[in-house]
């Protein structure tokens, strides 16, 4: 164990980048995360649900133009 922390000692730990070079670096790499998680999101659930809906209303327009009624049985009224 000694001998490891020995030859750790020796080498040498390159300089640190300045601090706006990293910030720039950072700020890419987690807006790059973002955008890709955002991306992801949307596609699994955004615009399964986006379809859901346009398929509904698509049916009724559909329904519609065949039936000549909105909805095939009317809603109870509420009390």
């Amino acid at each position: 164990m000694a001998n490891l922390l020995e030859q750790l000692a020796e080498l040498e730990v390159p300089p640190p980048p300045p601090a706006a070079q990293f910030d720039r670096q950072l700020h890419e790499r987690v807006n790059r995360s973002l955008f890709v998680w955002q991306l992801v999101d949307l596609v699994v659930s955004g615009l399964p649900w986006a379809m859901l809906h346009f398929s509904r209303a698509l049916v009724g327009l559909i329904a519609f133009t065949v039936t000549g009624q909105y909805e095939a049985k009317p809603k109870k009224p509420r009390r």
